[in-house]
């Protein structure tokens, strides 16, 4: 309890964009998401916007958010390790159907969808995934801008609205 609210305090107060309290904030976000190596910006919000008894995060090491993004586990959500999430990106592990309901969308369920993010992954600034994507792969780069539909294949750069498959990474290892 006490955690969550220091992780709340953190993401919301403007105090913690200052140079010590980031520092405090990282380690708040740290053992709030059972994470090594964590590197938040400001404004970031880390959540589930919409209640489920399955909701649920898994984070790798060494994530890395910037300012003003929006990481939803409404669903169930796995980050792996290395992780860039860039300024402005939205991730969604939820979804209201529009369609064989009423016509107020909103009286439909919400449904809830699993999410991987693979090992050094780039999720560019302004990116959206949303919750069809299920799995983006290893390596994988997801350019500013694209609103990413479908799953992305592992050292696939993705780019786009909607997202396409633009090339793979060259990688020397």
């Amino acid at each position: 309890m006490i955690l969550k609210i220091a992780y709340t305090l953190s993401r919301e107060m403007t105090i913690f964009n200052l140079p010590f309290f980031r520092r405090l904030r990282n380690v708040v976000y740290g053992r709030y998401l059972q994470c090594v190596g964590i590197n938040v910006d400001k404004q970031v919000k880390i959540q589930p916007l919409h209640r489920n008894a399955q909701s649920s995060i898994q984070v790798g090491k060494d994530l890395h958010i910037g300012a003003h993004a929006t990481v939803d586990c409404s669903g169930q959500l796995v980050l792996g390790d290395r992780v860039t999430i860039s300024e402005g990106a939205k991730i969604f592990t939820h979804d209201h159907p529009i369609d064989g309901g009423p016509l107020d969308w909103r009286k439909n369920p919400v449904q809830f969808r699993s999410l991987t993010i693979h090992d050094d992954v780039w999720i560019g600034a302004n990116a959206i995934i949303l919750s069809s994507v299920g799995e983006i792969g290893e390596g994988a780069v997801v350019a500013a801008n694209a609103v990413v539909t479908r799953p992305v294949e592992p050292r696939s750069v993705v780019a786009g609205v909607p997202a396409k498959h633009i090339r793979y990474r060259s990688i020397h290892e």
